[in-house]
């Protein structure tokens, strides 16, 4: 891998998957321009579903998703930010994204819950999170 020659870096959805993600942050910043961008999405183990399955006791590994059971690391929005931190990134800016409901179709229920999925968003936005999105720079 070549030194400072990338502009931009995206890691979508990969670093959960690694041993160590913030020595592979560390290389890739190497890699990495000065100035390049980092665009690194994470899922969100505090999803309000999560949370209810942990309040009954329950962690499952899925075949996909939050829980994935290839997942090694598992990340809240403030657990993210601190490791890419430790990675040496400075975060510039966090999104996120929420479960696709409008793919189950465009019946009045499936409407109602969209409109309780942007009311949660707007009220207590770590609950619905899917995932967060980072954009970061080197510090």
């Amino acid at each position: 891998m070549g030194e400072g020659i990338y502009d931009c870096v995206v890691c979508a959805d990969v670093l959960e998957h690694l041993a160590d993600p913030v020595g592979i942050l560390k290389r890739l910043r190497r890699a990495a321009r000065p100035d390049a961008m980092f665009v690194i999405s994470l899922p969100n183990v505090a999803h309000i579903a999560v949370r209810g399955m942990l309040l009954v006791g329950r962690f499952p590994k899925m075949q996909r998703g939050i829980l994935d059971k290839t997942h090694l690391q598992f990340y809240t929005k403030d657990t993210a930010a601190d490791m890419l931190r430790e990675a040496g990134l400075k975060v510039q800016r966090v999104m996120s994204t929420v479960v696709p409901l409008e793919d189950a179709g465009d019946g009045m229920l499936v409407k109602a819950m969209m409109g309780v999925q942007r009311m949660m968003v707007a009220v207590a936005p770590r609950l619905p999170a899917m995932q967060w999105i980072f954009v970061a720079k080197g510090e």
